[in-house]
């Protein structure tokens, strides 16, 4: 099995209301990425997330899933939630497994009840966010629509990087409003073109760009002094800015997908590489060791320590339990105690 390192991964939870798109922006991820031979769906009940015959049948996610894809050469772990109130608390006890969270929002129906919930559920666990406006690809579709109620409840933090090339059944690609290039895509294929941006979309783009640069500049004072005297700022400044203000929650960024069509997956696996934080950058967890209290950092020289945030009954595996390794190497052959009632586990 292949080794990161711990600053080459990124655990990223999928999270929304029901019927938001998670599953299938997993599995457009996932096939993008070359972890997949075929680009799988839900309403052929074949994607690798929703396997319980349960989400089959029923076509939505039950219980927390867990994918992993290499991209660039990083690992990017995805943890596919269920997102129907049903459902929810599921979710929130899976979050302490993820450093950082793309927030689906349905591009028909905008900001919906469980959206709220799983953002308060984020903002517990402290998790950087971009939000993915999906399904833009659908009858009815409105980005507009949608950032206007994105913006109404989580404020002006939520600001678009993205931009949509065509609308409903014509949406065919993004505009990325920090190297200001235009991104299109052949249904299904997840992999973009890159060009320039089409005519009719330059008035709009430059103005969501300096929207975007006055933004980034606003919570750094090098920037704000180097915007107010040039009046913009270079592509890797903008990135620089913003990777800062994802990491301390001060930018939400509002990304464009469909992951029905596969559309602008690359761009998400991007975005996590470049804007999420690594476990290496996340503060040191407090747990408990010979009934001390202690602090474990996010680095291989600590010693090992690892939280089970999940446990499942596998009709074949038996009990599956998923978790995440906080400090130190874990091999095959560990022998691990439970620091809440003091028994051993191997």
């Amino acid at each position: 099995m292949k080794v990161y390192e711990t600053n080459d991964i990124r655990n990223v939870a999928l999270v929304g209301h029901g019927h938001s798109g998670k599953t299938s922006l997993v599995a457009g991820m996932l096939f993008t990425a070359g972890a997949t031979q075929r680009f799988t769906k839900v309403d052929e009940g074949n994607t690798i997330t929703d396997f319980d015959e349960e989400e089959i049948a029923r076509k939505l996610t039950i219980s927390t899933s867990v994918a992993a894809v290499e991209w660039n050469k990083k690992k990017i772990n995805l943890l596919d939630t269920p997102g129907y109130n049903i459902f929810i608390l599921d979710t929130k006890s899976s979050l302490i497994g993820a450093d950082s969270a793309f927030v689906a929002v349905d591009g028909i129906a905008g900001v919906e009840v469980q959206t709220e919930k799983v953002w308060t559920y984020a903002d517990e666990f402290v998790l950087p966010r971009a939000i993915v406006i999906n399904k833009l690809d659908r009858e009815r579709a409105n980005f507009e629509r949608a950032l206007e109620s994105v913006q109404s409840v989580f404020g002006r933090a939520a600001i678009p990087i993205h931009l949509p090339i065509g609308a409903e059944k014509d949406f065919k690609g993004v505009v990325d409003l920090i190297s200001m290039k235009a991104y299109t895509y052949a249904a299904g294929s997840g992999k973009a073109t890159e060009g320039p941006i089409p005519a009719d979309m330059q008035e709009a783009a430059k103005t969501a760009h300096e929207a975007l640069v006055e933004m980034v500049a606003e919570g750094n004072d090098l920037l704000m002094e180097e915007f107010f005297a040039t009046g913009t700022l270079p592509e890797d400044h903008i990135a620089d800015g913003l990777r800062d203000a994802v990491a301390h929650r001060r930018i939400y960024p509002v990304l464009c997908a469909s992951g029905l069509n596969n559309t602008g997956t690359d761009r998400l696996l991007n975005f996590a590489l470049d804007f999420f934080p690594s476990p290496a950058l996340q503060p040191p967890w407090k747990g408990i060791a010979n009934g001390v209290e202690v602090d474990r950092h996010f680095n291989e020289a600590s010693p090992l320590s690892v939280f089970v945030f999940k446990t499942i009954a596998d009709p074949f595996a038996g009990r599956v339990s998923y978790f995440k390794v906080v400090s130190g190497v874990l091999k095959n052959d560990a022998n691990l105690g439970n620091a809440q009632i003091g028994r051993a586990h191997v």
